[in-house]
């Protein structure tokens, strides 16, 4: 009787330790979820925005805006939007000299922006979200320094057209440059 008495005391213990085990693992489940929570908050935001929506960087936007201004040229408007090897040369070399970084990180930055701008059928859809980045990030030199970055990529394949001189006037006057 004593035996059956010590297993039922025994089972009974080890039930109540299973339960509270239980308990530790779900609480610790929940301050993981909490601790957790910013990250996921911030992926979840991110997650459902796509291409220029997800730019939020000025080096970023400039980029964009260097992309836009080298489909908009007459090699880009034969080749159906793919900009030529001497426009990403030129991006490359204008990201370098100056943004200071080297030629892998140009060549990465300009390849994430190609991708971001993949889908825009009119790169003028690039100028207000970019400009606004901008506008708040940069001075009035460094405004003037992209436009100067600008026009080089406009003449990356020979005298810029009209669509990338306008586009070009745009920004400037986006970025409170003036015409």
């Amino acid at each position: 009787m004593h035996i059956i008495g010590i297993i039922i005391a025994v089972a009974t213990a080890i039930f109540w330790v299973s339960r509270a085990a239980r308990g530790v693992n779900e609480v610790t489940k929940a301050a993981n979820t909490l601790r957790n929570m910013p990250r996921r908050m911030r992926f979840t935001s991110k997650a459902s925005k796509r291409g220029i929506d997800l730019i939020d960087n000025p080096m970023e936007a400039a980029t964009v805006l260097m992309v836009s201004a080298a489909k908009l040229s007459e090699y880009a408007n034969e080749h159906e939007g793919l900009i030529s090897g001497a426009s990403t040369s030129r991006i490359i070399a204008t990201l370098k000299s100056y943004m200071k970084i080297s030629a892998v990180e140009a060549d990465e930055l300009l390849t994430q922006m190609r991708w971001a701008v993949k889908d825009l059928s009119q790169p003028d859809t690039t100028l207000m979200p970019m400009t606004n980045i901008l506008s708040k990030a940069i001075n009035r030199a460094e405004a003037d320094d992209l436009s100067d970055m600008l026009r080089k990529i406009s003449h990356a394949d020979g005298e810029p057209n009209d669509e990338q001189r306008a586009f070009i006037e745009k920004v400037r006057e986006r970025l409170g440059l003036g015409v």
